[in-house]
């Protein structure tokens, strides 16, 4: 029974040995990051369901609609002059309704990795410092105008064009 206990303490004083050693020599100086990056703290922000309208020159096209979720870096955003969350939603507006077009065709959507980049470089130009680490999506979608809305729904006509009658 007591030598037992004794291997039962040699296993464990092995075990624990070897757990110190290993965190000891588990990272080395140049495996690390820099000091300044090593610290640096980020934060989820996770938007609503917004839509933006595609207009040409022939009106109202389509919708864009999306959710977001924006990580940003935590000592900046508690810097921000501005509240974020009128940051990320006017770089949304600005960007997504110049993009809208592309969203329209086939081909804007190969390009969405770089679209998301430029949409986090409006935000920190606007910001005026590298608030939005990344921009990752959560939903986006573009709806043709005739998808939404259906043709000869009053709900959608002008008064002037309704008929009224009295």
């Amino acid at each position: 029974m007591i030598g037992q206990i004794l291997f039962a303490l040699l296993v464990a004083g092995a075990t624990l040995t070897g757990i110190y050693f290993g965190q000891q020599y588990s990272e080395t100086p140049e495996d690390s990051a820099p000091a300044h990056e090593a610290h640096v703290g980020f934060n989820d922000f996770r938007t609503d369901l917004f839509a933006i309208p595609y207009v040409n020159e022939t009106g109202i096209v389509g919708y864009v609609t999306g959710r977001f979720t924006v990580k940003t870096v935590a000592s900046e955003e508690a810097g921000l002059m501005i509240p974020l969350q009128t940051l990320i939603f006017d770089a949304l507006s600005s960007h997504f309704y110049a993009e809208a077009g592309a969203l329209a065709t086939p081909v804007g959507w190969t390009r969405l990795r770089q679209s998301l980049d430029e949409l986090r470089d409006v935000a920190n130009k606007t910001a005026g410092r590298e608030v939005i680490a990344e921009v990752l999506i959560e939903q986006l979608d573009f709806f043709p105008k005739d998808s939404v809305r259906m043709p000869g729904d009053a709900r959608f006509e002008s008064t002037s064009e309704t008929s009224t009658e009295n």
